[in-house]
């Protein structure tokens, strides 16, 4: 194997596939990537069993053929070498040449032979959005579980159907929703499946640098779930179990709405929480009254408080939320406003969840809406 590609190109490439590679790998060969050099291109994979990623960028090629090699370190020595030319090539016991101007790297790598498949998909797949796919991606995929046992709360909910899609994320205490309407031609009919969070944070990474024309492939097969962003391609195992009921948790609509600009809220939610402490969930009180929404908070440490303007002339009524829970819906809503809700009234008979507006999840969606139906229900937590 032998090949000449200029760095500015290694280096995409790798950042793009590394990402999926352990840093302790159950095997050592999943440690590394697999290069391949044919047909005038160098072709990059990594998998880790479950997230597969395999990407092509043209290049000289003089000798096809393939190794091994660690992935780390590779991205390391591809991001020091000036910016130049950078040649490749392999050597006997599986040993490869790094070359660019008067840098000199010998690489040890593996036989391909114990390198996982690459999943194909049967059939030609669905034309999705790419750019809306991403911002909804972006706008769940903070909602999604880290920690928790049932595996299959670890990624999203996402609903393809010929009216649009749909994606869903939550972890117990939160959910956050969002779907857009689109004419959808769908070879294979509608499909559902929950993509685990690391595949959607490789996804990003695919498109990244999507217009509003182009399209993302999108296909699931057995339990598997495809998607080809040009000439790169991510294949992602689907986890068992079923997703939560999240249409029980969704209010039909709220006693008290009001508008505030996202910045402001951001910035006073911030700054109260300063005191707020991890351990007791960074528990904030939001206060409306008359004209304002005061937040504060109270504890061992002192104390700290911010009114923003509101036009509210309800009756008084207060929750507790945690601050991060808001600040991370914030950071990703896109919209110069939001509509906070509270006091949600349950879907159908009309009757209230309690009797105290405090006690229910509220509700929080951009405004305008963008385009999107996005909405962020969070759990509500116990003032003292």
């Amino acid at each position: 194997m032998q090949f000449v590609i200029p760095k500015s190109e290694l280096v995409r490439e790798l950042l793009t596939v590394t990402g999926v590679v352990e840093k302790r790998a159950t095997l050592p060969i999943l440690s590394n990537l697999l290069v391949q050099a044919r047909e005038g291109a160098v072709h990059l994979r990594a998998s880790d069993l479950e997230v597969n990623v395999r990407s092509k960028t043209p290049a000289t090629v003089v000798k096809e053929g393939s190794v091994a090699l660690p992935a780390a370190k590779l991205l390391e020595i591809a991001r020091s070498l000036p910016e130049a030319e950078v040649q490749f090539r392999l050597r006997e016991g599986h040993h490869v040449e790094i070359h660019c101007e008067r840098t000199r790297y010998r690489l040890a790598g593996q036989s391909v032979e114990e390198f996982p498949g690459f999943p194909t998909l049967e059939g030609h797949p669905a034309a999705l959005p790419g750019r809306a796919l991403r911002q909804m991606i972006e706008r769940v995929q903070f909602a999604i579980t880290t920690d928790d046992p049932r595996y299959s709360l670890n990624g999203a909910l996402l609903l393809v159907d010929k009216g649009g899609l749909t994606l869903v994320a939550t972890d117990g205490h939160r959910l956050a929703f969002v779907q857009r309407e689109m004419s959808l031609d769908l070879p294979h009919g509608n499909s559902r499946a929950i993509v685990p969070r690391k595949t959607l944070s490789e996804l990003l990474k695919l498109t990244a640098e999507l217009g509003d024309k182009d399209a993302v492939d999108y296909g699931r097969q057995g339990n598997h779930v495809f998607f080809r962003v040009g000439d790169r391609e991510l294949a992602s195992t689907v986890p068992d179990g079923p997703f939560p009921n999240y249409e029980n948790v969704m209010p039909e609509r709220c006693n008290i709405s009001v508008v505030v600009a996202t910045h402001e809220l951001s910035a006073a939610v911030r700054r109260v929480s300063l005191l707020a402490s991890e351990r007791l969930g960074k528990a904030v009180r939001f206060a409306l009254s008359q004209g304002k929404l005061e937040l504060s908070f109270e504890g061992e440490v002192g104390q700290a408080s911010e009114a923003v303007s509101v036009d509210y002339e309800g009756e008084d009524t207060e929750i507790g939320f945690n601050a991060r829970y808001i600040l991370e819906f914030l950071g990703v809503v896109g919209s110069e406003r939001v509509r906070l809700e509270l006091d949600p009234v349950r879907s159908g008979d009309g009757k209230a969840h309690s009797d105290k507006p405090g006690d229910k999840p509220g509700l929080l969606r951009p405004e305008p809406d963008g385009g999107f139906d996005y909405r962020y229900i969070v759990m509500p937590m116990h003032l003292l």
